[in-house]
């Protein structure tokens, strides 16, 4: 319905100005691409993240070890 989803927009807005920022400085089509998906995928999109982080974690403890 085109009336809620102004109404999403709108508190989208209101929230971000809350803590001192302009809601414009925001790419608001993150959020609602996240709140798209269900809590399900978005725990394995977290798992994702955390692999790749550990991923180059260890790549650069590799990079930086000293040689045998």
């Amino acid at each position: 319905m085109p009336g809620q989803r102004n109404n999403e927009e709108m508190f989208l807005k209101e929230t971000s100005t809350a803590h001192g920022t302009d809601a414009e400085d925001f790419d608001l089509s993150l959020l609602k691409d996240s709140l798209a998906k269900t809590p399900w995928e978005r725990m394995q999109a977290n798992d994702d993240a955390l692999n790749f982080g550990q991923s180059l974690r260890t790549a650069m403890l590799k990079r930086h070890a000293e040689p045998k």
